[in-house]
């Protein structure tokens, strides 16, 4: 993705949880993740309530979307669609 994910692009992403899977490829595809055929893993860490996001690079210079519940990162993830849990809340 050569622009950085904005914060509209990240709240569009965030709503879109709860849409059609047509409706969150897109918005993944806009903050630079590539959407996996299985959304659900990426909608259920999306919907929880308080979710907050943010992106990161990874070394490769790949967006990383990165999911906060309750100020604490929880989950990352990658610009393959792979969902990365970091939290024992996640699981």
């Amino acid at each position: 993705m050569l622009r950085p994910a904005t914060s509209d692009s990240l709240a569009t992403l965030r709503s879109a949880s709860s849409g059609s899977d047509r409706q969150l490829d897109r918005a993944l595809s806009d903050v630079g993740i590539l959407p996996p055929l299985d959304l659900s893993q990426i909608r259920g860490v999306l919907a929880r309530p308080g979710t907050e996001l943010s992106t990161s690079r990874n070394q490769d210079g790949h967006v990383v979307v990165e999911v906060f519940w309750n100020t604490s990162l929880a989950v990352r993830i990658h610009h393959d669609g792979r969902v990365q849990l970091l939290s024992t809340a996640a699981a």
